[in-house]
């Protein structure tokens, strides 16, 4: 049974060619064990021939081989009891290889960070360094230029002398003497002409350096915005809503909130021949706008289905109905098939062993992806234009044991409140989320 799509159920291996029923066997009236159907037969059950050619066990011997089964799984059970006995010790063992662990990596983290550091703070101080070269070579053209300034100013001084005196001599000196000194005087004259041309033009600092300079951090900081930041920056303290439960209400499954209203848990449903019925709940919390990030733990549950709905009416745990038309974007594992849900629409989707689900929302670009937390790889992406939309959380019960699904706490209770209000204020426009597959 699918959450949103009707999924037929299982047809049973067909064990016989007869079209006759099997009748119900009454305490007390079977005579035979059909080996084939694994059931016990009565006399009508053998008159009708629907176990013709099946395999038939005499009933006391059929009894007497399942109670030896049984023995043999309990001595098999009973050895295995006996192989652990107490578990206190290989529990603080295990406690004591996670604290290892957890320091190793830990110090593994804080390497790779000084590692990007030091790298930024290099790049940093080599760009400064080139940027102060620059200054001071452009600070050293405009001293050269104030010199020649002042040079070509008292060379015009005595030039104009000269050519005063050139009329005085023009009429007692010979002029072929004068016409080098001329020649000479004019080009100085021409000389002194295109330099004060080009003033301005030398005046203006050139800054294409600076600006070449300034593209390429821009890139660096560009291919840096492809990576980060990584979506647990906008982690999100997210809770259950419990509020039906509060009021006293009962549902189907034996549904249980936390205390903390971060576990939502079904009891078994044993003895159930179908699936048992989803039962969901929304987040207490709701978005419009910015960016988000969750995570969930659902190994602890062989079907769940998480994601997001827009607001609706559904704001309690209760039974999905397969088939409504509602604004919701799930990934939903039913026994090993993982499926990415869109309304009535479903992909397959090639992943497995999903133990910590990650959900980022980017509302202002519309944009809903999965994670693999544990292998960190994009499991599904959407392309979803939400509007107002909450976090949705679906499980049902499992035969044997208790379903639970938990979120998972990636906020420091202590810096919460400052984190919040410098990261939720954040839109898709100041930082990009890489869509690599490494993510």
């Amino acid at each position: 049974m699918r959450l949103f799509r009707p999924k037929h159920l299982p047809v049973p291996r067909s064990r016989g060619n007869s079209i006759y029923p099997c009748f119900p066997v009454v305490t007390g009236s079977a005579v035979l064990y059909c080996v084939t159907c694994d059931r016990a037969l009565s006399s009508r059950c053998l008159i009708n021939g629907t176990h013709r050619d099946h395999r038939l066990k005499d009933l006391k011997d059929a009894v007497h081989e399942q109670v030896k089964k049984l023995k043999d799984l309990s001595e098999r059970l009973t050895s295995k009891e006996r192989k652990f006995g107490d578990l206190t010790p290989r529990i603080e063992a295990a406690e004591r290889e996670l604290d290892e662990m957890c320091n190793r990596t830990q110090e593994l983290l804080q390497q790779e960070y000084s590692t990007l550091m030091t790298l930024i703070e290099q790049n940093q101080q080599q760009a400064f360094f080139i940027l102060n070269e620059q200054k001071e070579t452009i600070k050293l053209k405009l001293h050269q230029l104030h010199e020649d300034t002042q040079n070509f100013q008292s060379k015009s001084a005595d030039m104009i002398e000269n050519i005063n005196q050139l009329s005085s001599k023009q009429e007692t000196e010979n002029p072929a003497s004068l016409l080098g000194e001329i020649s000479a005087l004019e080009t100085s004259l021409y000389t002194m002409n295109e330099f004060y041309s080009s003033l301005d033009m030398k005046l203006k600092v050139d800054d294409t350096r600076l600006k070449a300079l300034e593209k390429s951090i821009k890139k660096i900081v560009e291919k840096n915005e492809e990576i980060l930041p990584r979506p647990w920056e906008f982690s999100e303290t997210i809770t259950l809503d419990d509020s039906e439960i509060q009021l006293g209400l009962t549902f189907q499954g034996h549904v249980q909130i936390s205390e903390d209203k971060t576990e939502m848990s079904v009891s078994p449903s044993s003895g159930l021949s179908q699936p048992a019925p989803w039962n969901n709940t929304q987040a207490s919390q709701s978005f419009s706008k910015g960016l988000h990030y969750w995570e969930v733990a659902v190994g602890g549950c062989e079907s769940w289905a998480v994601g997001v709905v827009e607001n609706s009416q559904l704001k309690s745990i209760q039974s999905l109905v397969p088939g409504q038309e509602k604004n919701k974007w799930i990934l939903e594992c039913d026994g090993s098939e993982l499926s990415a849900i869109h309304n009535s629409d479903f992909i397959r989707v090639k992943e497995s062993n999903v133990e910590i689900l990650g959900i980022f929302l980017d509302c202002d670009k519309g944009r809903l992806k999965f994670y693999n937390v544990t292998t960190g790889s994009i499991i599904h992406s959407f392309i979803a234009r939400v509007k107002h939309v909450r976090p949705l959380f679906c499980i049902r019960a499992q035969k044997d044991s208790i379903a639970r699904l938990k979120i998972c706490n990636l906020i420091n209770k202590s810096d919460a409140q400052s984190d919040r209000g410098s990261t939720s204020m954040m839109s898709t426009e100041d930082m990009e989320l890489s869509s690599e597959s490494s993510n």
